[in-house]
């Protein structure tokens, strides 16, 4: 849980997805697979999951392999 959006995390290397979760209910899924969020290849076993106060988020995957997602702003 991320106190600075209120926003719930949840990492699934099974499923290779982030279903992100806000206090209104709503829920996104962020795929961990090539082709989305700009990743070039999938993420191989993402294990966890960590996001700071400049709103970026943190993954680390087998073997030890960071991987880091910021939001672009709305145009």
């Amino acid at each position: 849980y991320d106190r600075n959006n209120g926003l719930l995390y949840v990492l699934s290397h099974e499923s290779d997805v982030v279903v992100v979760s806000g206090l209104d209910g709503g829920r996104k899924v962020m795929s961990l697979r090539r082709g989305h969020c700009g990743l070039r290849r999938d993420i191989p076993q993402a294990e966890g999951i960590a996001s700071d106060d400049r709103d970026t988020l943190w993954i680390v995957s087998e073997p030890n392999l960071f991987y880091r997602f910021t939001r672009m702003a709305a145009s």
